[in-house]
């Protein structure tokens, strides 16, 4: 027993533990509670952790017709999450009404069963069903994100539109099929995804994803963007990229130099941008429009 697995009380109180052992234990830090009768011995580290825990102690606790869904199906399909959605476990329900508990956002809604799916250990909306209700959960540049990821995870598209279109009266739901329309699977992360969106309001010509870059027959890189007939490759530097020992993000500072100079050797201008970037889209348009002659 222990480590990350969420435990219920009575499983404890079953392996002689007692209610005073319980207490004791947490207020040393050696038991965290996830929520009211469910612990664990080591707490996640981070937000994705803490909700799948989370989700683990709920599970046993939800009635009959009622499944995960929306953000919390979306983490366990690997969708894109964001911290200030997982606080509290989404969840769908068959009958009833919706609500907001302590540990729960509760969402009522009939569901086909061509919409709900059985999966890792949980029943669950389906993953066209999840990315149609997370993708009128968010913002638009959000949505495009988590549109982008589920069609690159497999989502089909047909069912994706109609499930999308059966809740065209539901709060959020141009959000939705706007995002749709503009979703490609290329899409390899959700700083990709955003910038897609910023490059098209904009009004930047449409780049090419995923572009391969070969110079006199030798392949060179794969590029997030590009526009080919200006010779401009563009970059999303996304923080994760630079996470590791101070080795390995020296490592990874070098291979993005040798890269680049690579690139630029074979005659292409590489432009680069980041998080902070994408806030300011005026500066990233003055970067790029110089590159891009017909603006």
């Amino acid at each position: 027993m222990g480590g990350m697995t969420v435990q219920r009380t009575s499983e404890l109180l079953a392996v002689g533990l007692s209610q005073r052992d319980l207490s004791h234990a947490q207020t040393a830090g050696l038991r965290t509670k996830v929520r009211h009768g469910a612990y664990v011995d080591t707490a996640a580290e981070d937000a994705i952790g803490k909700h799948r825990q989370l989700i683990a102690a709920t599970w046993p606790l939800l009635g009959e017709h009622t499944v995960i869904s929306h953000a919390s199906a979306g983490l366990l399909y690997g969708l894109p999450t964001w911290d200030h959605l997982l606080g509290r476990v989404w969840v769908t329900r068959q009958t009833g009404h919706g609500k907001r508990t302590q540990n729960l956002i509760v969402t009522q809604a009939a569901l086909s069963p061509v919409e709900v799916a059985e999966q890792f250990g949980y029943q669950l909306t389906s993953l066209e069903r999840t990315a149609a209700d997370y993708a009128r959960s968010v913002n638009y540049p959000n949505a495009v994100a988590v549109l982008d990821a589920a069609l690159r995870g497999g989502a089909e598209p047909g069912l994706l539109g109609a499930i999308i279109d059966a809740a065209r009266h539901c709060k959020g739901a141009l959000v939705a099929r706007r995002a749709l329309a503009f979703a490609d699977p290329r899409s390899e992360s959700v700083g990709e995804s955003v910038s897609r969106v910023v490059l098209a309001q904009l009004g930047l010509p449409a780049p090419v994803l995923q572009f391969e870059v070969f110079h006199q027959g030798v392949w060179i890189a794969r590029t997030d963007f590009a526009w080919p007939g200006h010779r401009l490759i563009g970059e999303c530097d996304g923080r994760i990229k630079y996470l590791g020992t101070s080795a390995e993000v020296a490592d990874t500072v070098m291979r993005e130099k040798r890269r680049q100079q690579a690139l630029e050797d074979a005659g292409w201008t590489v432009v680069r941008w980041t998080w902070p970037d994408l806030k300011t889209p005026a500066t990233l348009r003055s970067r790029l429009a110089p590159y891009l002659r017909t603006l």
